[in-house]
């Protein structure tokens, strides 16, 4: 434990915290007086050495996940150090495992963990956290933001987190120290709120079978039902600095523009100081290097500061504010980047005006395409009046930058008299107006460059796995197909990704439904030649493309499954696949599967009872069983590529 060097104050909270320690063992859950986190004097070198970390408190990782304790052993004993400076989050686990596996996803499918942080405003339960993901892929460390408020990887760049793995495996002990700048933390600063919520998940891979350990029970901690997250509030302690310290926070990263913006200085001072300057830079759309000074002063211990950035034009787009702190001798004592996002609502009106507009027109009337293709800019509409009034004040806004300009793109087409489509070559989100209950439905295409609407085109649907959105699986799909078709010169294909109204729907009920309105609202867009539909599901997908080929099998040629369920999960009601065979015969179909060997999420054995009845059926079907591998991290498409351009030109509408 690190303590101040004027001793009495933190030596006080020092022999507090050991006796909150023992009574850790005692009690149920951990409380949150028992958990301190101190301020360290100098920062932490990450290089899994841990050389740093003397004196500092070690927690045990130690519950199940229904609040059961784990007795230490061999087989799994993991604790925890946590210490924190101005500028970073540190955390140190060490973890005696006497079998490490690190496959794809290893904090899910095999050893490592995550590692949530949590609003505590909510308690030890809430819907405002970051999960990260931390394990070893091929002996690399991989580090993500596998979740942020229940949002399953929203694309947070984690580049400035530092992570060391050292296993040895001979010995069976693995440690993990890492480092996560406050700055992706929004808007945790210890400097400004003085708990935080952590909970540390650690995952244990033998043969097959998964153990878990965690800092606080939580069933959910990974679960795509639930967008709460569960942890210990932890008091953080800030030590008495030898010089001025400082933190910054703005208010919001999104803003309509006649908002007020607002950024807070955090400013841990040894003693009363005056003459230091705010200075700050910004640089967005019709602004370019608005500059900002200010004089101040503050007193010593703690100051909370606030600061109104100046009045200006703001059109919509991206800001860039750079702000500096410059001490009474001139010396820049602090510098941070931030960027925000702002919406000109008289823009946003004039282009949701223009939309009802052509709504009126002669052209949305008469013509099918032209009218069908407007949800795809009325949704956005949607979606950023949604992120404007509802989405927390400091998520990511990549999306809002992304929708504005995409309503920029859409509008221009329909006011030249074409479809809102997206230029061919790229991949897009569209939208269509169910029919189930009326609302708007999204699903991401890709239409190829050279595509002809005088000749008629297949169509690929690809269904993602749980718990990620559609749109990163739609853009390594097109990916993919252009690559098969300048190798393979494989059939051009219009290739959909439904979202099917969630992450984990499993494709049953309106969610399978949705897929099939997906295609239909895809032909009404397009020339689709209906014979070549080919349908194709990873994990959750897998299943989704086993069900529907077989409850519309007129509708699809084939069906591809990678890694792919033969039942939902117990807690749904669905078919199980291998009955749904034997119901529906499916013998107009193809099927080619592919399953690793060693998939430790959907086991194999699911595929080879699958493989069997289609044996017995005498389905025409390919499988593939890749050895050594696991839920992923194998790659078939040359060979499923190949197959699928033979099925698809054995038939005498050929598609070149």
């Amino acid at each position: 434990m690190i303590m101040d060097k004027s001793g009495k104050r933190n030596l006080l909270v020092s022999l507090a915290f050991l006796t909150g320690f023992l009574l850790v063992f005692a009690q149920s859950y951990p409380q949150s007086e028992d958990l301190i986190i101190f301020q360290t004097d100098k920062r932490i070198q990450i290089d899994g050495e841990l050389d740093d970390w003397e004196g500092i408190a070690e927690f045990p990782i130690d519950f199940t996940s229904t609040g059961d304790r784990i007795k230490p052993s061999k087989d799994m004993t993991v604790t925890a150090k946590f210490a924190y400076d101005a500028k970073n989050f540190y955390a140190a686990i060490n973890a005696v495992d006497d079998t490490l596996e690190f496959p794809n996803r290893s904090w899910r499918y095999g050893d490592g963990f995550l590692l949530t942080f949590l609003d505590p405003s909510q308690g030890n339960e809430s819907d405002s956290f970051y999960s990260f993901g931390i394990s070893l892929v091929e002996k690399n460390p991989v580090k993500q933001i596998i979740n942020k408020d229940g949002i399953y990887f929203p694309g947070i760049d984690v580049r400035d987190v530092e992570l060391a793995i050292v296993p040895n495996e001979k010995k069976g002990i693995i440690t993990y120290e890492l480092s996560i700048p406050f700055q992706i933390l929004v808007p945790f600063r210890p400097f400004m709120q003085d708990k935080w919520g952590i909970n540390l998940i650690y995952a244990d891979r033998d043969q097959g079978e998964r153990k878990l350990a965690q800092l606080y029970p939580d069933p959910g901690y990974d679960t795509e039902m639930s967008n709460k997250r569960k942890g210990a509030i932890f008091q953080f302690v800030n030590r008495v600095p030898e010089k001025s310290e400082v933190q910054m926070l703005t208010d919001s990263f999104h803003y309509y523009h006649d908002s007020e913006k607002t950024l807070t200085l955090a400013i841990h001072s040894p003693e009363d100081k005056s003459g230091w300057l705010f200075r700050s830079y910004l640089l967005g759309p019709g602004v370019r290097n608005v500059q900002q000074k200010e004089e101040f002063a503050f007193k010593k211990g703690m100051n909370m500061l606030r600061f109104d950035l100046k009045e200006q034009e703001f059109e919509t787009g991206v800001y860039d504010l750079s702000v500096g702190v410059i001490d009474e001798e001139g010396s820049l004592r602090f510098k941070e980047d931030n960027r925000f996002f702002v919406v000109n609502r008289i823009e946003l009106e004039e282009y949701r005006a223009k939309f009802e507009e052509a709504k009126k027109g002669k052209l949305f009337a008469e013509d099918e395409k032209f009218r069908n293709s407007m949800p795809n800019l009325e949704v956005r509409f949607d979606w950023i009046q949604e992120f404007m009034e509802k989405a927390p004040p400091h998520i990511g806004i990549a999306s809002i930058e992304e929708w504005m300009d995409e309503v920029k793109i859409l509008t221009e087409s329909v006011d030249e008299g074409e479809p809102a489509f997206f230029p061919l070559g790229s991949v897009g989100r569209y939208a269509h107006r169910s029919e189930i209950d009326g609302t708007l439905q999204s699903y991401s295409i890709y239409v190829p460059r050279d595509y002809d609407e005088e000749v008629p085109i297949a169509l690929f649907v690809a269904l993602h796995g749980s718990g990620v959105d559609e749109v990163s699986y739609a853009v390594n799909m097109a990916r993919l197909i252009n690559q098969a078709r300048v190798q393979l010169q494989i059939p051009k294909m219009i290739m959909i990704a439904p979202q099917a109204r969630g992450f984990s729907d499993w494709y049953l009920g309106n969610s399978g439904k949705d897929v099939v309105e997906c295609i239909n609202h895809v032909k009404s867009l397009y020339d689709i030649d209906e014979k070549n539909i080919i349908i194709h599901g990873f994990s959750m997908g897998g299943y989704g493309a086993w069900r529907l080929s077989l409850l519309y099998p007129d509708l699809f040629k084939a069906a591809v499954i990678l890694s792919g369920a033969i039942s939902p999960p117990p807690f749904l009601k669905g078919e199980n696949i291998i009955d749904l065979l034997e119901k529906t015969k499916g013998k107009k179909l193809n099927f080619f599967i592919v399953h690793g060997a060693k998939d430790n999420a959907v086991p194999v054995d699911a595929a080879r009872k699958a493989i069997q009845k289609l044996k017995k059926m005498g389905i025409p079907h390919e499988y593939i069983e890749v050895k050594n591998a696991y839920h992923t991290g194998y790659n078939k498409w040359g060979e499923i590529f190949k197959w699928l351009k033979n099925l698809v030109n054995r038939y005498k509408r050929i598609i070149s």
